[in-house]
């Protein structure tokens, strides 16, 4: 067991490195498709296309800071916390869990897409990045304005197939990731004591240390008792979780105009075949499988960065 000192100085030392690639960040807000709910948005600034970057269920956009960062010197990027998440509005879930349908949080993501190319004056964003549920919502918002992007880098994407609603319900009552969200620790008594736990928990084992740094340092907030806890409450990721079993976002990935590349993490939990089948409806889509686990944008940042490079290798 670590002593309190060690536990201090090991958390100082991955916040510092976190902090130095969200370097010149600027925080804003952007309204969402919905009244009252408002995105934090971080953004490196520069004059090149615009990136736009969207972070896993529970996570925040800083996480994705050392991808944001190794590409700023050339590209305009910009990280989006999904509502509920990182700095964005906090909405409850409600019992009937609308708050969290992929479809609105899709919106979200078209709306803030829109807002940021009307600031930079562009006509579309030059590559969209998203992990895990982000990688469906940037997809869903490919098919829905075909013009808005002009390539996807999906990583590892959340992806079912069109289901009847009587298999979806189904589905949703079978997942056990919104039940074990629930059972998730969720509060510490500092910051660092948050850094040793997840550090030692397989989850999080393999994290950069920027990347974990920026997890705990900016996805943790302090409470009125003097202990932190999760900016993304349990109960809204597993609202999310819940969400993902009864989405259907793909109907009409036929229209989908942007270059896509699926991402497939063969030690993840999706089978390379759903993204076959997938890549299959999309006109100008292609599938590669890492020998990666499914949170390797954390684990392995230099793998999205090469990605990215090769999607924009004629830029």
């Amino acid at each position: 067991m670590s002593s309190e000192s060690e536990k201090n100085e090991v958390w100082r030392d991955a916040w510092e490195s976190g902090c130095a690639t969200m370097k010149g960040v600027e925080r804003r807000r952007i309204q969402g498709s919905q009244t009252g709910v408002e995105l934090a948005v971080l953004d490196w600034g520069g004059e090149g296309d615009l990136i736009v970057l969207h972070h896993a269920t529970g996570f925040c956009g800083a996480t994705l800071a050392p991808i944001a960062h190794a590409l700023s010197d050339r590209y305009r990027v910009v990280a989006v916390d999904a509502r509920g998440h990182g700095d964005s509005a906090p909405i409850p879930p409600g019992p009937d869990l609308a708050a969290y349908a992929w479809s609105t949080l899709a919106d979200d993501l078209h709306v803030v897409m829109k807002e940021l190319l009307a600031s930079v004056g562009a006509p579309s964003v030059r590559l969209a990045m998203g992990h895990s549920f982000g990688g469906a919502l940037v997809l869903a918002v490919a098919q829905k304005e075909p013009a808005l992007i002009d390539k996807v880098l999906a990583c590892d994407p959340v992806v079912y197939s069109p289901m009847s609603a009587k298999d979806n319900e189904s589905r949703a009552s079978e997942s056990g990731l919104a039940e074990a969200t629930l059972r998730r620790r969720d509060r510490f008594p500092s910051k660092a004591e948050a850094y040793a736990h997840l550090r030692s928990r397989a989850l999080f084992a393999n994290f950069t240390k920027e990347a974990l740094g920026l997890y705990v340092g900016e996805g943790i907030r302090e409470t009125a008792e003097g202990d932190v806890t999760l900016k993304c409450e349990r109960e809204m990721e597993a609202a999310v979780f819940q969400g993902a079993a009864l989405s259907d976002l793909f109907s009409s990935v036929e229209e989908i105009a942007a270059e896509v590349l699926i991402l497939h993490a063969a030690i993840g939990n999706f089978e390379r075949e759903e993204y076959d089948a997938l890549a299959e409806r999309i006109p100008n889509a292609r599938v590669d499988s890492l020998d990666l686990g499914h949170l390797f944008p954390m684990e392995e940042p230099d793998r999205v960065l090469a990605a990215i490079a090769e999607l924009l290798e004629n830029d």
